[in-house]
């Protein structure tokens, strides 16, 4: 079995770290490649996954968690987690393909997450919905785009929207596959002034008033997979996302980016 012809983790961190409760392997987009011989064919994966995060916000420490996923995927359908794409449009072999995403974003904190957020109202996550696609460039190249927005308000705040779009090129070695990737995050105004922002009614002398801006913040990756055996896959993905200006001018944000580590295992069912 050729590490190609499987459904890879995703590899593209969110912001904020999207945190699971279960049936997820968090590294960020699966983009698995299906072969025309493989067109009707539908692959099941399951696994694990230890996540390392640290997302910046004054006074708060490096999460860890441990997460449970599952994974399907066919010619039309990729759900991983949280995260489904509907491949409708493209090719025979789906090396380009355009469709609908739906996703559910853990984004967001607690009061009791941490001293800074002490008498500020909870910011929550919630269902995104938008379009996806990707393209295989040759070479093995690759160049993945989304566009997603929430789909019903919090509290009467509108939780925004966010794009990203990536390139990544794979590199294997018998066993080993090594994908380092290179991206671009935008934020719209709406999303960094419901996580990064401050109200008028929760500034304090030691938190003022902060109103967000959209923005693109750059991303840097690298996703190291090796094939211990017919069916099980280790993985190892690290990502650094760099904050833009405007939102390591929050208050509530007292780092320059998000480092992100995840180790997980793979196996693959069918």
């Amino acid at each position: 079995m050729n590490t190609s012809d499987l459904p890879s983790p995703p590899v593209a961190s969110p912001l904020i770290g999207l945190v699971t409760a279960s049936l997820v392997l968090l590294t960020g987009h699966c983009h698995a490649q299906v072969k025309p011989s493989d067109d009707d064919r539908t692959r099941y994966s399951i696994g694990a996954a230890v996540l390392f995060d640290k997302d910046g916000y004054r006074g708060v420490g490096t999460e860890t968690l441990v997460l449970p996923g599952v994974s399907i995927q066919n010619k039309w359908v990729n759900l991983f987690g949280p995260q489904l794409d509907l491949r409708l449009i493209g090719n025979e072999d789906r090396s380009w393909w355009i469709g609908p995403r739906i996703e559910y974003r853990f984004d967001g904190y607690e009061q009791n997450d941490g001293a800074i957020f002490s008498g500020m109202a909870s910011r929550k996550g919630g269902l995104f919905y938008g379009l996806s696609g990707s393209i295989e460039l040759g070479g093995d190249f690759e160049l993945e785009a989304d566009y997603v927005k929430a789909a019903s308000r919090e509290a009467g705040f509108d939780r925004g929207a966010v794009a990203s779009l990536q390139l990544s090129r794979t590199y294997r070695s018998g066993s080993w596959s090594f994908a380092p990737r290179i991206g671009l995050e935008y934020q719209s105004s709406r999303y960094v002034d419901y996580y990064y922002g401050v109200r008028l009614g929760e500034a304090t002398a030691a938190r003022p008033a902060y109103t967000g801006k959209s923005t693109w913040s750059s991303e840097l990756g690298l996703l190291v997979r090796w094939q211990a055996g017919p069916r099980q896959f280790l993985f190892a993905n690290l990502n650094y996302e760099r904050y833009a200006r405007e939102i390591r001018k929050s208050p509530l944000i007292d780092a320059s980016g998000i480092p992100q580590l995840v180790l997980g295992y793979q196996f693959v069912l069918k």
